[in-house]
């Protein structure tokens, strides 16, 4: 792989591009797809951004949820899991020849006609291509228009789907956990101690306890509204509110700002 980056140019670098891509550029893309080729029942994922996998479910997780689509993580490190995908990726690899894309619109090109002539064209199953020998697949899946995604998602199939998880947390030494966007307190006699989370899709709560299930705190849980998850804002950072331009900032004693 190194020798073959040198032959990137400077100012593109998918290296450097695409290490991380962002969720909102993950999310538009898929919804081109889900209009190209309907809604999936399932999608399968690994454990790298933007997916994760270990801990409470993405933001592009939950979106999907929303769409009726389940979110299926392979274990760590077994890549196997998802090995048709991954021989694929090789092979386009290998005949868009990457390497040589002097842009991102040149890749973009080759990656189309290649992925057109592999499905429609390649004798790849007993002589055929996969377009003929799978006709189910131009079909698609359930019909999807993001003009009206608003009208297909449903808030109640996030709440169901985050109600049968359970998430361990370790308390810091004043007393919080963090879910999400938010700190939530526990209690400093709780201080470095694990507890364990739960969603209550009849409240809209998180609720936690201790490992034998004994209640410690429930807090609502305001950043799993309709709003925030089909925007990917459930995990962004609030942020204090800054003061009115021109104004001073809030004094607490001796002059100081108020930094509570």
């Amino acid at each position: 792989m190194k020798p073959r980056a040198r032959c990137w140019r400077r100012r593109f670098s998918p290296l450097g591009h695409w290490a991380q891509v962002d969720r909102r550029a993950v999310q538009a893309a898929l919804r081109r797809v889900f209009t190209a080729w309907g809604l999936p029942t399932t999608i399968r994922v690994d454990h790298g951004p933007p997916w994760g996998g270990s801990d409470l479910p993405t933001d592009l997780a939950l979106w999907l949820q929303g769409l009726g689509i389940a979110v299926h993580h392979n274990r760590p490190r077994h890549c196997e899991e998802n090995g048709t995908v991954e021989r694929d990726h090789g092979v386009l690899a290998a005949w868009v020849e990457h390497h040589t894309c002097p842009d991102q619109a040149t890749l973009a090109r080759r990656l189309a006609a290649v992925v057109s002539w592999q499905r429609e064209h390649y004798p790849a199953c007993h002589g055929q291509s996969r377009a003929t020998a799978f006709p189910a697949l131009a079909r698609g899946g359930q019909p999807y228009d993001p003009a009206h995604e608003a009208a297909q998602w449903d808030l109640a199939r996030v709440w169901t789907a985050l109600a049968t998880g359970v998430w361990h947390r370790r308390v810091d030494r004043v007393g919080r956990i963090s879910v999400y966007n938010r700190d939530l307190g526990v209690g400093r006699r709780w201080a470095h101690r694990e507890v364990l989370v739960r969603f209550d899709p009849t409240r809209i709560a998180w609720v936690i306890t201790d490992e034998h299930g004994t209640l410690l705190r429930h807090h609502p849980a305001p950043e799993l509204r309709r709003r925030s998850i089909r925007t990917l804002a459930v995990s962004r950072r609030r942020l204090p509110r800054p003061h009115r331009r021109g104004g001073k900032p809030p004094v607490h004693q001796e002059g100081k700002p108020d930094v509570r």
